[in-house]
């Protein structure tokens, strides 16, 4: 028999004996207090106990699997960046915290996202490089195209987990392009999926900040006699400020226009999404629209900017009125190293097909 790892076993009692998770995490905790034994064996002990199946079949998950909806899922992936810890405002008007991490697996990227307790609990520490295992938690939709991975009060992480899927997880070194194909500019022509572009940033068009549905990122709109936060989706929500840049790379063969959302926006930029809104808030009460603030904010704050060459990767779509945009989901400087180990791999492949 193959060896299961205790979520596959409590997903076997579930299915097998109709109990719901709490009354079987509830079980497992008890004979672990009482038997003085891991959670694991507690887990085995307690499917003995009820008469489970344990040959049944229970496919392992991958972030490819990943569908908005899901809950409850366990997920392995390895760190591969971590973002700042942001406060935002709850709707009793205390203040809260959320933080998030950048994870692959063999299969592709997802985002975990870690809110108030949890932030305290495991973000400092986890480290870049460690592999995870996400046990029970929620796959929720990014505006970048990744799956998110929301950690919630009943959700918890493990460092260096004994399960089947850490081999099959590439080291941190490998993946700079994993699953992206690097292109030129020149060469793209519309509705690519997971597109890598080398360029330097050449014009900024516009930064700014919107109050967004934790659910869904989408933005929300105010409801003044109620005093809410209203989702159209998810209804009366508390509300998260998202960062949106607008900005155009050159790499020598083309130029395109890039929309970068979120933490990765924050990160490029080096300000937190608070403070470039209160900036915002004070140029549209100098009688400015939030499009002319947005960009003078650009043009003004973050020319620095201007020259930097970085890496960015996500999608590439067509818009009616502006043409081919990036819609990226990541971004990083260039490792100059790197890219000369690529040009040296690059070169022996071509020496391999002509030879």
């Amino acid at each position: 028999m193959t060896v299961l790892t205790k979520e596959q076993i409590v997903e076997l009692i579930r299915k097998q004996k109709g109990l719901n998770l709490d009354e079987i995490e509830e079980k497992i905790a008890e004979i672990v207090q009482r038997d003085k034994i891991s959670e694991h064996a507690a887990a085995l002990l307690l499917a003995e106990q009820l008469g489970v199946n344990l040959e049944e079949t229970v496919s392992l998950m991958y972030i490819a699997d990943l569908v908005p909806g899901m809950r409850d899922v366990n997920i392995v992936g390895r760190i591969m960046r971590k973002y700042g810890v942001r406060e935002y405002i709850k709707k009793d008007g205390s203040r809260g915290q959320v933080a998030s991490l950048l994870i692959y697996d063999s299969t592709g990227r997802a985002r975990v996202v870690l809110w108030d307790g949890k932030v305290s609990e495991y973000y400092n520490k986890l480290q870049i490089g460690d592999i995870i295992k996400v046990i029970d938690a929620n796959v929720r939709e990014s505006l970048a195209g990744l799956p998110e991975l929301h950690v919630n009060f009943r959700s918890r992480i493990i460092v260096n987990p004994e399960d089947p899927r850490v081999e099959e997880i590439p080291p941190l070194e490998e993946v700079r392009t994993y699953s992206y194909s690097r292109r030129k500019i020149a060469d793209i022509m519309g509705g690519e999926k997971f597109v890598e572009l080398r360029g330097t940033i050449a014009k900024l068009y516009r930064v700014i900040v919107y109050n967004a549905c934790p659910e869904c990122k989408r933005k929300v709109d105010y409801d003044p006699g109620m005093e809410v936060w209203i989702c159209p989706e998810h209804g009366e929500v508390t509300p998260l400020k998202m960062t949106v840049i607008d900005f155009g790379i050159d790499d020598s063969t083309g130029y395109i226009r890039v929309t970068l959302f979120g933490e990765d926006a924050a990160e490029l930029l080096g300000v937190d999404p608070e403070e470039i809104s209160e900036k915002l808030k004070e140029l549209t009460e100098m009688g400015m629209t939030i499009k002319e603030a947005g960009r003078k904010l650009a043009e003004e704050e973050f020319y620095p900017l201007l020259g930097r060459e970085i890496i960015v990767r996500g999608n590439v779509v067509e818009d009616r009125f502006l043409g081919l945009l990036l819609k990226a989901s990541s971004w990083e400087d260039v490792d100059y190293k790197g890219e000369i180990e690529r040009v040296r791999r690059e070169l022996k492949g071509i020496l391999k097909e002509v030879f």
